[in-house]
C-alpha cells in the first residue's frame, strides 16, 4: 500500500510529530497546547492521506468526470472534516480554548495541502510526459 507518491507526506508527519515531541517544553512556554498540536498533527495527516488517495485515484481514471468528481470530493472531505474539527475543539474545551494552537494547526493544513497538491501535479506533469 506504501508507495513513493505519499513519501513527502509521510516525512512532514514524521518531522512536525518529532519537533512536537522535543520542543514540547518550549511550546508550551510559548503558550501552544503541545497536546492539541500533536492531534491536530494526526487528525491532518489522516485526512490529508485520505484526500490524496482520491486525488491519485481520479488522476489514473479515463475519464475527466472520475478525476473531477474525486478531486472535489478529496477536497470537500480535507475541509469539512477539518472545519468539523476546529469546531468541536472550539466547543468542546470552552475556556481552555488554546488558540495558538488552533492557529498553528491552521498552518499544518496549509502545509500538508501544500505539499499534497505539489505531489498530484508531479503525478499529472508525469503522466502527461508518458
Amino acid at each position: 500500500m506504501f508507495n513513493k507518491s505519499i513519501f513527502p507526506l509521510v516525512i512532514i508527519f514524521l518531522i512536525v510529530g518529532a519537533a512536537i515531541l522535543v520542543f514540547r517544553n518550549s511550546l508550551q512556554r510559548a503558550g501552544l497546547d503541545w497536546q492539541v498540536l500533536s492531534a491536530g498533527n494526526v487528525f491532518i495527516y489522516i485526512v490529508t492521506m485520505v484526500s490524496m488517495h482520491l486525488l491519485t485515484k481520479g488522476l489514473h481514471a479515463e475519464k475527466t468526470q472520475v478525476f473531477l468528481r474525486n478531486a472535489y470530493t478529496g477536497i470537500l472531505i480535507k475541509l469539512f472534516a477539518c472545519a468539523a474539527a476546529a469546531f468541536i475543539y472550539i466547543f468542546a474545551s470552552g475556556k481552555n480554548l488554546n488558540k495558538p494552537a488552533l492557529f498553528a494547526c491552521m498552518g499544518l493544513y496549509l502545509v500538508y495541502t501544500f505539499v499534497e497538491l505539489s505531489v498530484i501535479m508531479k503525478q499529472s506533469n508525469a503522466k502527461k510526459n508518458v
